[in-house]
Parts: C-alpha cells; structure tokens; sequence
C-alpha cells in the first residue's frame, strides 16, 4: 500500500496549458474512482517448473489487478521471515539475502515435489483521508469496516491503519506431487488451496480454504487472477461459512489468489485499523 503522487510543471504557453489541462482532468478521473493505495505485492519465480537442481530468481512485485508496476528489492528489516519449505527441509533464505537485492534471491531445489517459497512482512502504517479511506474498503468488499466506522461516526475521519502482507509461490520440481502446496506456515491470514494446482488441467475447479488465526475466514473476498501474455482476467468470490471459495482455472499462464482482512486496533495508539494481506501464485501449463 503505497500512495502514488502526480506533479506537473506549468508552462505559460496556451497549448500545454490546455494539453496540462486536459490531462490534469483525465488523471483526477482516474484517481478519484481507483484507490491508488491497494496494491498488492507477490512473489514471481521466473520459472515454476523445475528440474532437481536447476536454478531460477524470485523476484518480489507490486502492483495492481497482477500487473506490475515496479519489482522490489530485498528489505532485511521489513522481513520477518522468507523461507523454502518441501517435504525433505526448510530453508531460510533470509540468511542468505542482501539488503536491496534483485531479483530477492536464486533457488536452486535439490529433490522433486513442490517447493514453496514463503514471505511475511512486518508492520507498515498508512493514513488517508476519509473518502479516499473509504473508496480504498469498497474496493477491497470491505463493507463491515465501511459500516463499523459509519456506526461509530468515524465514516468522516482519517483512515489510520497499519497492515502486513504474507505471499506464497508455489514451484513445481521433477515429476513427484505432493501436499507442500497446503502446508500451514501458521501465518496470520493462510491461503490454502485444497488441491495441488499441478495436478488439476485447464477448466477444472480449484477450491481454497482461508484462515484467519488459524480458523477459517467466513464472507472475506477473494480474487483469482490470471495473466495469459498482456491479458490479465480476474475472478472474485466469497468465502463460504467453512472459509472455502471455488475458482474456475480456466485458462493457462499466471495465476494469483489474493485477498486483504481488516479488524480494529486496539494495540496500538493512533491506530484504528489493521490489515492483513494475502497473495499466492502459482503457474497452470
């Protein structure tokens, strides 16, 4: 969640007034219906399939609707824990990381079955406005904070909030399936799909079950995007009351499971609000 400024340098001329004119206005539309600030952040491997020993970088993104907008470094104090996880080890690959670092790290897995490269990011605080604060729940089915604050006649305050994020990446090595792919990492909010993606063909169903705490997240908006080439398509649902969404992986390339929770904060003075982001992305052939 970043906020994105926009300057422009006048000039005196008639021409560029009225071209700075227009474009002032086209930007101003834009701004005002998208909330600049959600944006989420994934992790991308440059390849998903592997063979036992091959190397491939993980590089860590942000952006919009699972375009890219710029690629981040590594950052050692936002990082609280970045890790390989298979069913022969685990590897701290935040040991081995250097601050402002690109691509964040190379992988180079050793045995066949999934490997899942997992990140969590410590605290970070934002501050908007409160119609910009209140596009930004909107945007993200973040009704109940939107009527939480109506309630308690906060809806024209300023939007106070510290969020972290939690991603995943799901590599596929050699020819040997596993259940990595949904092992709990005990993460605040857990994306768990509930069949291995890499066995499923285009068109099939891919249920995913949400928790929040460790239990699951009933009525929270999911979005499951896929980038084929320059096209990205998304998909959005709710959970149901056991946590679990259904999205239809029908078509090949990147996809990108994602969501944001947002409770009170009543640990922090000054704070109201905190978020918890969740990205997930994995390749369908």
């Amino acid at each position: 969640m970043e906020r994105t400024d926009v300057t422009i340098d006048l000039n005196t001329n008639f021409k560029k007034s009225e071209m700075l004119r227009h474009t002032v206005f086209l930007l101003s539309v834009v701004f005002a219906t998208y909330p600049v600030t959600a944006h989420d952040y994934w992790l991308q491997p440059q390849r998903y399939f592997l063979s036992p020993d091959e190397t491939t970088p993980v590089q860590l993104f942000v952006g919009d609707h699972f375009v890219s907008q710029s690629e981040r470094s590594f950052q050692g104090k936002k990082t609280t824990a970045f890790q390989i996880i298979s069913k022969k080890q685990t590897l701290d690959l935040k040991a081995t990381a250097t601050d402002d670092q690109k691509p964040l790290c190379k992988i180079t897995p050793t045995h066949s079955g999934n490997h899942l490269v997992a990140m969590e990011r410590d605290w970070s605080h934002i501050e908007l406005e409160a119609e910009k604060f209140k596009n930004y729940l909107q945007h993200e089915g973040l009704l109940n904070i939107v009527e939480l604050r109506r309630t308690a006649g906060e809806e024209n305050t300023v939007g106070r909030e510290r969020y972290r994020r939690y991603l995943k990446a799901l590599v596929q090595v050699g020819g040997r399936f596993d259940d990595t792919y949904r092992q709990k990492l005990g993460h605040r909010l857990e994306i768990l799909p509930q069949a291995n993606p890499y066995v499923l063909d285009n068109g099939d169903r891919l249920a995913v079950s949400i928790l929040f705490e460790g239990k699951p997240l009933r009525g929270a908006q999911i979005a499951a995007y896929n980038r084929h080439g320059d096209e990205t398509k998304a998909q959005e649902a709710r959970t149901d009351d056991d946590g679990v969404v259904h999205f239809t992986l029908d078509r090949s390339g990147l996809w990108l499971i994602r969501l944001v929770h947002m409770q009170r904060c009543n640990s922090v003075p000054d704070i109201e609000w905190e978020s918890f982001w969740a990205a997930y992305s994995f390749q369908m052939m």
